[in-house]
């Protein structure tokens, strides 16, 4: 019986592994930003350690994405027979191989600079054999993958939405990935330097010159009731809403994973996050994760 089926309290346990330089790092990029729990490069012989090690937060390693380290032979005697046989492999766990064709592997290093990880000088004469030498040490590992992207024609987010794909068709994440964040802020204490997007709403009549509304904020319905009294606030949030149903399935098509949008008047008390608020309920909860904050109230 495989090692792994003595792990149930793991509800999805991804393996990742395939040549250097095909993009495992990317894949594991895109398995963290689903909400997995990832572990890079984790030696083979450590495997059973880290596994003995999650049952003590069953909760916080449900979901875990492992890249394994495989390049030592022992290490790949090792895995083998934990993701050989198809009776005795459990179905929480999937093996994903990340393939490229030579030349491109020889093109991304060129491109960043960096060592292959398998050059020996004593047995390689250029990086094409270092490659092929790595494509035939992992060709069982490859055989036994219950998913392989040979990336050579893919860039980045290419392979984040075949990826995104195959976790959804596996029902192991939701279609609604995205997560769309509404932040208001006020002008006069700096702008937030991680938003993507940011409008400013100073354009509408300011409660904080109203005696009755000064001290209360964005989220009351007395000053909601004023902002939204001038017929622009409701202009204004119809036709960004517009915007951004073009603009939410551009950024989730390209593998965002992470929305942040700024709405900015000059405190950040009342028009900034009256208007943040009715954004957040134009979006398709069914669609889309959403999140509303307020940094300076």
């Amino acid at each position: 019986m495989s090692s792994f089926a003595k792990f149930g309290h793991i509800q999805s346990l991804f393996v990742v592994t395939g040549l250097s330089g095909a993009g495992k790092s990317s894949a594991m990029d895109l398995l963290e930003d689903c909400g997995y729990f990832g572990v890079d490069n984790l030696p083979v012989p450590l495997l059973n350690s880290f596994l003995e090690l999650s049952k003590s937060a069953p909760e916080r390693y449900a979901r875990t994405a492992l890249l394994l380290d495989v390049d030592s032979q022992e290490s790949r005697a090792q895995l083998l027979p934990l993701i050989s046989g198809e009776g005795s492999r459990p179905s929480n766990l999937k093996l994903i191989f990340l393939d490229a064709d030579t030349r491109s592997i020889v093109r991304r290093y060129s491109e960043t600079r960096r060592p292959h990880p398998g050059f020996d000088p004593a047995k390689d004469k250029s990086l094409e054999e270092t490659i092929q030498r790595e494509r035939a040490r992992l060709q069982p590992i490859k055989e036994a993958a219950d998913l392989v992207l040979d990336t050579s024609s893919m860039n980045i987010h290419a392979l984040k939405r075949e990826l995104r794909d195959f976790l959804q068709n596996l029902g192991t994440v939701s279609a609604r990935s995205m997560l769309v964040n509404f932040l208001s802020f006020g002008f006069k204490r700096g702008t937030p330097i991680d938003c993507d997007l940011i409008v400013d709403v100073r354009f509408l009549k300011n409660p904080h010159f109203i005696e009755d509304l000064r001290e209360q904020d964005g989220r009351d319905q007395p000053v909601r009731d004023y902002v939204f009294s001038s017929p622009d606030a409701a202009e204004f949030v119809r036709r960004y809403a517009e915007l951004l149903s073009f603009l939410l399935p551009k950024y989730q098509f390209e593998g965002k994973a992470y929305l942040n949008i700024g709405v900015g008047c000059t405190g950040g008390k009342h028009r900034s996050v009256a208007i943040a608020e009715a954004l957040s309920k134009t979006i398709d909860p069914s669609r889309y994760l959403v999140s509303v904050k307020h940094r300076d109230i």
